[in-house]
């Protein structure tokens, strides 16, 4: 289930670029078929795009070290303004 949670976006994207060469290679496909592949990939799109923006958002909400970083330095220039020891 991972892998999916991964490149469920490269597998959508496989899916759709491969549609099309269907067509080519079988000129004589069920339109129904067709319309309810697009429609799946529709759908798989639409799903790939809201793990993608779970993704983004828990990533968002998740603490960078370059902030702790930062305020480390905040302090230490701090320190070094004043001339007083670190806290």
């Amino acid at each position: 289930m991972e892998f999916l949670r991964t490149h469920s976006v490269r597998i959508v994207a496989a899916l759709a670029a491969l549609t099309p060469l269907l067509v080519a290679r079988w000129p004589g496909i069920d339109w129904y078929a067709l319309a309810a592949v697009a429609a799946a990939l529709l759908g798989a799109g639409e799903v790939a795009q809201r793990v993608e923006n779970t993704k983004t958002n828990e990533a968002l909400h998740q603490t960078s070290p370059l902030d702790e970083l930062a305020a480390i330095h905040v302090q230490i220039a701090e320190c070094e303004k004043g001339h007083r020891p670190l806290a």
